[in-house]
């Protein structure tokens, strides 16, 4: 382990992006990542039906589906958008999927909320581009409801959809990644690390190639839920509820082992000193698992830039980074 001039730790299979005033130092490792599929699980405390898609869609198409239809709940909340790339001379087909996960501290957002740059970015680079809903967690009712695992369900039951459908997008589903910002960061570290999500549609953990969580939180809901900031603790007890073995079970951090197939992450980490605790643990722990990391410092930065930012035309940390990280993990091959 050794530690360069912007404070960061180089270890085996992690790859540092560094800021130092307006030089990006980028540290390049290779390595190939696992794509053994784990034993498929279910879990059946969601009930949803999945909603057959729209006939197979033009390039250059923006679309809304309804990935699920469960009872009482809104519709809006389990549904995705679709943007497809222009054509190409073998049209729009083959393309890598990227797909969204907004934040709110899993108890606001929507998959609408910045969104012009992403789309922009995504598709003028040949990707299909989609941005999901999940269910949100009501803080004002007593308890709070609905809360986990609905929203990593919820996420994990869209991007089973995506794949059933892949055909209807011109989705290459060998090449999938998942990005999240905030609580769609944590969201991402679930799905990605914990079979039990894709493993009740019959999917392995491999079935995402590429994961990217943008300043995430959420990957040990135990430290958050039992946080001293009053602030912290009540947004994970909002969303997770009071039952410490629920936490653990909760956590992305406690499912990282390697040889389950998780995929590549990128990791945009900055924030107070309790905050970065919690990025530099998540990466230990991919990095242990020998799970190929890249980590970009974005200290400069404030929370909501991590999705503002993306796509932005001015925009020279983080966009530049990501796009790379994706580049490579699309076409690098699995081990």
């Amino acid at each position: 382990m050794s530690t360069d001039r912007f404070g960061w730790r180089h270890r085996p299979g992690v790859k540092v992006l560094g800021l130092c005033v307006a030089v990006l130092a980028v540290v390049i490792l290779s390595s190939a990542c696992s794509s053994e599929s784990p034993a498929a699980t279910t879990d059946s405390t969601t009930s949803s039906v999945s909603v057959a898609p729209t006939s197979t869609v033009a390039c250059s198409t923006r679309t809304t589906e309804q990935y699920a239809q469960i009872p009482g709940v809104d519709p809006n909340l389990t549904s995705l958008e679709v943007f497809t790339p222009a054509a190409e001379e073998d049209g729009c087909v083959g393309r890598p999927l990227v797909v969204w996960i907004h934040g709110g501290g899993w108890t606001s957002g929507d998959r609408s909320e910045y969104l012009d740059d992403k789309v922009a970015l995504f598709t003028d680079a040949g990707f299909v581009f989609a941005t999901i809903n999940y269910r949100l967690t009501d803080a004002a009712v007593a308890p709070p409801a609905p809360q986990y695992p609905v929203h990593d369900q919820d996420s994990a039951d869209a991007i089973a959809w995506l794949v059933e459908n892949a055909e209807t997008y011109g989705i290459d589903a060998r090449r999938i990644a998942v990005l999240g910002h905030s609580a769609g960061g944590g969201i991402t570290a679930a799905i990605s690390t914990d079979e039990t999500y894709l493993g009740r549609h019959g999917l392995p953990l491999s079935t995402i190639r590429c994961a990217a969580s943008m300043d995430g939180e959420g990957y040990d809901v135990v430290a958050g839920a039992s946080s001293t900031n009053a602030f912290a603790a009540g947004t994970y007890q909002n969303a997770f509820g009071t039952d410490p073995a629920l936490w653990a079970e909760a956590s992305p951090i406690r499912h990282v082992a390697a040889g389950k197939g998780i995929p590549k992450f990128f990791i945009a980490a900055r924030g107070a000193e309790w905050r970065m605790e919690q990025h530099n643990a998540f990466i230990d722990a991919l990095d242990a698992a020998d799970v190929v990391t890249t980590v970009l410092d974005v200290t400069t930065l404030e929370h909501a830039d991590l999705t503002t930012q993306i796509g932005r035309p001015d925009d020279t940390l983080v966009t530049p980074a990501l796009m790379d990280y994706l580049g490579g993990c699309f076409t690098s091959r699995r081990r």
